[in-house]
């Protein structure tokens, strides 16, 4: 059982199916555009994602926190689902001409958020999949593919400028970062990890496996 929780603005159900599909292949063409077309290494692919992130970003004019997840769910031909007995926090999948992202609906919505911004960049890098981890061995590949989808959430869920803004106005409390993010703490606390806000726990091998690259030909 799924429950669509996409919500399109009165102007965009207005436009003419032409006009919708135009506006989606742009902004998926635009997202592409900035990945070469080769095999990449792990910083490549790290500075590509943020490149990416933050490019969405600019093009839905997005200045301040917490980053609605409608400027993905309200791009034409994508639908957003809540899944209530989907067996993972997040899939996507190419149906009847849109692209439906399905998310577990016993999911908290900070979790649901980060499912999708993940899913979307799938969905992102779904052409030149093949290209871009070409070189890594079929698992390694796997899970570049995943944890790049991580980092990218990341970057547009809690954008480094913005981030950085907000820590050197003194606004340096997990519970409250997190709030203004809408995203957990521990997703805030990983962010901060990224962008050499604080030091990684010693003893959090959780945080210390997300910062270290995954290890392939490609690295």
């Amino acid at each position: 059982m799924s429950t669509i929780i996409s919500t399109k603005p009165r102007t965009a159900r207005l436009h003419t199916r032409a006009a919708a599909r135009r506006q989606a292949s742009s902004v998926l063409a635009t997202l592409r555009s900035l990945a070469p077309q080769r095999p990449l290494r792990w910083h490549e692919l790290e500075r590509i994602a943020e490149l990416q992130a933050n490019r969405l970003l600019e093009l839905a004019r997005i200045s301040a926190p917490a980053v609605q997840i409608e400027v993905i769910s309200g791009l034409p031909r994508i639908e957003v689902r809540q899944v209530v007995d989907l067996p993972v926090g997040g899939s996507a999948d190419w149906v009847g001409g849109r692209w439906i992202v399905s998310v577990a609906g016993g999911d908290s919505p900070a979790r649901q958020r980060y499912s999708i911004a993940h899913e979307f960049k799938h969905i992102v890098d779904h052409p030149v999949r093949q290209v871009i981890f070409a070189g890594a061995t079929d698992s390694a590949s796997e899970a570049q593919a995943e944890r790049i989808a991580e980092y990218f959430a990341a970057c547009l869920l809690m954008p480094k400028r913005l981030v950085v803004r907000l820590w050197g106005q003194g606004v340096q409390r997990l519970s409250e970062l997190s709030e203004r993010f809408e995203v957990s703490p521990r997703a805030m606390q990983i962010r901060l990890w990224q962008l050499g806000l604080v030091d990684p726990a010693p003893r959090c091998p959780s945080a210390r496996a997300f910062l270290t690259p995954v290890r392939g030909p490609l690295t």
